[in-house]
């Protein structure tokens, strides 16, 4: 009875990194959908999407089905909780996915600013490697790589900003309606890394018992989170050659020795570099604004008491 209830387990733990792989497929089809204007490919991501939606919702029918039938606790319990609440992500990134691809036929036949579109492919390598993070957290059962997952999403939120700065510079001759609609589909991009992260913490409660924020983690040494795991039930390595297998699908992440990435090393690491360029730039662009602004605040409250003093002495006693 045990052993059969491990498979379960490991078949709703197998499902998940297999839906997962393929959010992650179908996001890279409709951002390119978007960039390259291809209705064609953006219907296709719809129709996957669909698909998507109706496997977490079976997903989700498991998982609670075991919680009833077999009354699970500790670890087990744990599991089934992280399944939901990874479920849960899924099937928003998965409508945020379906929600880029409608953005290709909005904007069909208009002409979209192309630094907008530059933009947006870069951001989207950028939340293609939270993506790629988190399943192999999940598939290594690492809680070290999920307290990494805050750091790689932060140039996603740096390169997400610069949106607004390149729409501001935009000029009367330039779509206004077709950019803004690339914005939204820059904000969605940036939803689905966060939901992603959210999947990270949920990873750790699963692996420790505890919920413990990322970026405290991130700050412990080796032998500090290796005192963090609780045990484990035989559920978690039934089926790890499938589960690499699985996570193997996706172009952005190397799963094992045999990986066969969809994308050649070369071009990953070109696409990348360039995204982290410019969400460095965004960055640094962002914090020298601020202290523009810090600074500009700070010289008027400078001024102002000089004003107000020349006026007390022209006006006698204020009161």
């Amino acid at each position: 009875m045990r052993e059969q209830f491990d498979r379960q387990l490991a078949r709703l733990r197998q499902e998940l990194v297999s839906i997962y792989a393929e959010t992650d497929l179908q996001l890279h089809d409709a951002v390119d959908s978007l960039v390259q204007g291809d209705k064609a490919k953006a219907r296709a991501v719809k129709k996957a999407t669909r698909a998507i939606d109706l496997r977490c919702n079976e997903l989700e029918d498991r998982a609670y089905n075991l919680i009833v039938l077999q009354n699970p606790v500790a670890s087990d319990l744990r599991l089934l909780q992280f399944v939901i609440y990874c479920n849960f992500n899924l099937a928003r990134m998965s409508n945020h996915v379906r929600n880029i691809a409608k953005t290709t036929k909005r904007c069909a036949g208009h002409d979209v600013p192309g630094q907008l579109l530059d933009l947006l492919a870069s951001e989207a390598h950028l939340v293609y490697r939270v993506l790629g993070a988190t399943v192999q957290a999940i598939v290594d059962n690492d809680i070290a790589e999920a307290a990494e997952l805050p750091e790689l999403d932060r140039p996603v939120d740096d390169l997400y900003k610069s949106f607004y700065s390149s729409f501001s510079r935009l000029g009367p001759d330039d779509d206004i309606d077709a950019a803004s609609r690339v914005i939204m589909a820059a904000r969605m991009l940036e939803r689905i890394s966060d939901n992603s992260v959210e999947v990270g913490e949920r990873l750790v409660f699963l692996l420790t018992g505890n919920h413990e924020a990322l970026t405290t983690l991130a700050d412990m040494d080796e032998e500090e989170i290796e005192d963090l795991y609780v045990g484990q039930n035989a559920s978690f390595s039934l089926g790890a050659e499938k589960i690499e297998r699985l996570a193997n699908q996706i172009p952005e992440i190397e799963v094992g020795a045999d990986s066969d990435p969809i994308v050649d090393d070369e071009t990953i690491a070109g696409n990348m570099s360039q995204a982290l360029e410019m969400a460095a730039r965004a960055a640094a662009q962002a914090k020298a604004e601020k202290a523009a602004k810090k600074a500009q605040k700070a010289g008027a409250q400078k001024e102002a008491p000089k004003d107000g003093a020349k006026g007390a002495q022209k006006g006698g006693d204020p009161r």
